[in-house]
């Protein structure tokens, strides 16, 4: 999964593991069909139920300022727009992921009906995720989640001679904004990510786009719903907001990797020379099932004296799986032992800070209040809050 900025490593052999391959396709595959799709259930769906209504009603609906059916036409030309960035993640993750399309499915035209409702859906939030991530209007948001890592690197490593001598390591790198920001500023940055969606989007940003601002995006249009004005709802930006490429070709290729797979699984044997000066999370550790095996991962990646930097909240992610949903994340994810995808809990925020300490952390920091939505957008007559903690930790 790299070209020459970024390096990959896929952890496994596409062309050998079936369950992984096929999960890939159904990815791939969502990609592929978000023109139709989002045609389908966006524009198509919504005409049928005009052309239902009553001659009178119709007639109101097309009146200004109204235009109902222009704005659909709107919204087509918005997806079309989408379409052309999920395209080309698409066609850069074939050649990332070793696919080969004769022998997965008979060609293109034969990837028509792969995909399932949910990695559909998926593509959806990861196009608004690039919101988040890629354009001057997310800046906002990055401030308040990435900005304490960034100053806490700073203030501990900014006087070391050779940054790229610290290793950092972030877990759930989702589109690799982070990760890319850490290298950016000197440090030696590894990004791990399970989703493959995310994976496929980030090694697109990261090493196949030619220039900023390349794409126009419209985050917002996959809902009708809390919309003030059609302006914002149909309101496009541009992605990315910097060029990747450019920024790493003149800082240094070789301080940014991007690894795929299970957090715990990918990191649970690394010997000394392997280990992280730092590990930073954001948004990620209420993804854990179990999140004593979370915190026993995070310290045996870090060397001794290295140090943990979380934000998030405490959306524990797994809260409303059934057991059977648990031990199908098992099995993907290869846990051993008794408390695996079956056994999972969720704790509150007293609760994960002595967790933290008992599991042989000295906590250093603890910020809370920090207040931040996901990808959120400001404009929204319905918007969600998150209020995050901020914390740093050292390995005792």
């Amino acid at each position: 999964m790299s070209r020459d900025c970024v390096d990959s490593d896929l952890g496994f052999d596409p062309l050998t593991d079936a369950e992984e391959l096929k999960a890939i396709t159904s990815a791939l595959s969502s990609f592929h069909l978000y023109r139709r799709a989002a045609h389908q259930n966006l524009t198509h769906n919504r005409r049928t139920s005009f052309f239902a209504l009553s001659r009178p009603h119709q007639a109101l609906l097309k009146q200004s300022p109204i235009n109902y059916l222009r704005t659909l036409d709107d919204i087509d030309r918005a997806i079309e727009d989408n379409a052309v960035l999920s395209e080309a993640i698409f066609r850069s993750a074939i050649d990332a992921f070793g696919i080969d399309l004769e022998n997965t499915g008979g060609g293109l035209e034969a990837w028509g009906s792969s995909a399932s409702d949910v990695d559909l859906d998926k593509v959806r939030s990861t196009i608004k995720q690039f919101y988040r991530d890629w354009s001057d209007e997310g800046k906002v948001e990055r401030e308040a989640c990435y900005g304490g890592i960034m100053k806490e690197l700073e203030e501990r490593f900014g006087e070391v001679e050779d940054k790229s001598t610290i290793r950092v390591l972030i877990p759930g790198a989702g589109l690799g904004r982070l990760a890319l920001d850490i290298a950016v500023a000197g440090y030696t940055s590894q990004g791990n990510e399970f989703s493959y969606h995310q994976l496929m989007a980030s090694n697109y940003v990261l090493n196949h786009t030619s220039a900023a601002d390349q794409h126009t995006l419209h985050p917002f249009i996959s809902t009708f719903s809390n919309h003030s004005t059609r302006r914002s709802h149909l309101r496009g930006i541009q992605i990315p907001d910097i060029h990747p490429a450019s920024l790493l070709e003149y800082t240094g290729t070789d301080r940014l990797s991007m690894t795929a797979g299970d957090f715990c699984q990918s990191y649970k044997n690394l010997g000394p020379s392997q280990k992280f000066n730092v590990c930073a999370t954001v948004f990620f550790i209420d993804t854990a099932p179990n999140l004593i095996s979370y915190l026993e991962t995070i310290k045996h990646l870090l060397v001794d004296g290295g140090v943990w930097v979380n934000f998030g909240p405490l959306l524990w992610h797994f809260e409303e799986h059934t057991q059977e949903q648990q031990q199908r994340t098992r099995r993907d994810s290869g846990e051993d032992g008794e408390i695996g995808a079956t056994g999972k809990f969720e704790l509150c925020l007293d609760e994960v800070l002595a967790l933290v300490q008992m599991c042989g952390f000295k906590l250093e920091k603890v910020v809370t209040g920090a207040k931040t939505s996901y990808a959120g957008d400001e404009k929204s007559m319905l918007k969600h809050e998150y209020e995050g903690v901020f914390w740093v930790a050292v390995k005792e």
